[in-house]
């Protein structure tokens, strides 16, 4: 299981797919400000996007594979 620590100010994040077929939660930003974590499914991703958004995290995230 890898942990995320998640910024105060990630703002709304949303599922995308990024490289080779793989689904990322992401803020939509790009540079120092990006935030984005690898999952394994569209499931997965989802879930920990809706935990993010409706902000029960607690500061860290596991994710399970990436």
């Amino acid at each position: 299981m890898a942990r995320y620590r998640i910024p105060a100010n990630v703002g709304k994040v949303k599922v995308a797919v990024f490289h080779g077929g793989k689904y990322a939660v992401w803020n939509g930003k790009t540079g120092r400000k990006e935030f984005r974590i690898l999952v394994r499914t569209k499931v997965q991703a989802e879930e920990v996007a809706r935990l993010i958004n409706e902000n029960r995290h607690r500061g860290w995230i596991e994710v399970l594979g990436g």
